[in-house]
């Protein structure tokens, strides 16, 4: 009985110990599949970031990434940032070849909409939809262009900086010809700014990780020393204000103040930008070209000729298209009260850019006596004054 009780007592511990082996081992198989499962998901997340960017597997750490580091959001949402400027870009494109309306609204009401409009801003005006700041979301740039080369636009002056965070589209700042920015490359600008004849400004701003804020890095200006205004001052601080208590003196000539300049602006970089209008949508406007013309130019195989009179103190003006004008008049003026009585003298017909028109006329005086008329692609007559500058004596066709 004792020997059978013994092999009962043995036979039970053993039954526990395989049992829980058995219980350890499948407790460290689920876990090794969880850490395999959790470590693929990283790896999936790390894959469609940013190299060497791990993406968090749990919505709260999600939540909390997107918060604090934007370049994460900004890949994670795959937020197509040409469609979120896409109202503001067509604001500016209209601003610029039909000026501005009543119905006109662009976020952050830059002032600089003002000074864009007009046909000569046509293919001078670009934007790029690029990251400036490094914080994973583009930015909207609006920027002069300079330049075209293999196709591609460039340009260096910038005029207003957007940003979105949120979903809200905001600006961050805005620059003029008077208060312009260039930019110098990995999100610094370069400013020139100017508040009058004696107070000249420059220096650099650098755009923040978020990019809503544009800091100061360095801002140069002169200021009077004194309230004779006798002798002008040189300046330096980080604030970005024109204050002198609050600014270091400069023991530095005028021409070193301006070197400083110099040196800072052979740093400005490009930005590749793309017309607000492209050349080829806009349909050709034809001008007209007016300009003093001596005999020895004149060739009548080449060019048409009219006299209007033949006086001692007559003058030849050439007329000239880069197309074609239809209706093309010479008219008589004669000035009543605040207008012009208009007479036709001689109608030429359509002027083509291969064969100008020399007219010979005389002026009698500063009140114009002669002007032309033509009708432009759209049917509409324009109308302008011949007259000559009382400043330097110049040709001068003024539209009436």
């Amino acid at each position: 009985m004792k020997k059978i009780l013994a092999y009962s007592i043995l036979f039970s511990m053993l039954i526990t110990t395989l049992t829980g082996c058995g219980k350890e081992k499948n407790s460290k198989s689920i876990a090794s599949s969880e850490t395999s499962s959790e470590t693929t998901e990283i790896q999936t997340a790390a894959n469609s970031t940013e190299k060497n960017t791990q993406q968090p597997s749990t919505e709260l750490s999600t939540e909390t990434s997107a918060t604090t580091n934007p370049a994460t959001e900004a890949h994670t949402n795959k937020t197509d940032y040409n469609k979120v400027y896409s109202d503001i870009i067509e604001s500016f494109k209209s601003v610029i070849t039909d000026g501005v309306q009543d119905e006109t609204e662009i976020p952050g009401d830059p002032s600089i909409i003002y000074e864009l409009s007009g046909r000569e801003a046509e293919f001078n005006l670009g934007y790029a939809v690029e990251d400036l700041s490094g914080d994973g979301i583009p930015e909207l740039t609006i920027a002069t262009i300079n330049e075209k080369r293999d196709g591609i636009c460039y340009g260096e002056q910038v005029y207003a900086v957007y940003t979105c965070h949120d979903n809200t589209v905001s600006l961050v700042f805005e620059g003029a010809y008077r208060n312009s920015y260039r930019y110098k490359g990995n999100g610094t600008f370069l400013y020139r700014g100017s508040g009058g004849a004696i107070y000249n400004i420059f220096g650099s701003y650098t755009l923040q990780p978020d990019g809503r804020i544009l800091k100061c890095d360095d801002y140069y200006f002169t200021y009077e020393k004194d309230d004779t205004f006798t002798e002008i001052g040189y300046y330096h601080n980080t604030l970005g204000i024109s204050d002198k208590e609050q600014s270091e003196e400069l023991d530095i000539t005028e021409d070193e103040f301006w070197e400083i300049s110099k040196n800072m602006e052979s740093e400005s970089e490009e930005i590749a930008l793309i017309p607000f209008v492209d050349e080829y949508e806009v349909k050709t406007v034809s001008k007209l070209f007016a300009k003093y013309i001596d005999d020895s130019t004149y060739n009548d195989d080449s060019c048409d000729f009219y006299s209007i009179d033949q006086s001692e103190y007559s003058t030849k003006i050439v007329f000239s298209t880069d197309d074609k004008l239809q209706d093309f008049k010479i008219l008589s003026l004669f000035m009543e009260d605040v207008s012009y009585s208009i007479n036709d003298i001689y109608s030429h017909g359509t002027l083509t850019f291969d064969r100008p028109l020399v007219v010979e006329m005389t002026f009698y005086g500063d009140t114009p006596s002669y002007g032309i008329s033509y009708k432009d692609e759209t049917g509409e007559t324009k109308r302008f004054s011949i007259s000559m500058s009382g400043y330097d004596g110049s040709l001068e066709l003024l539209e009436f």
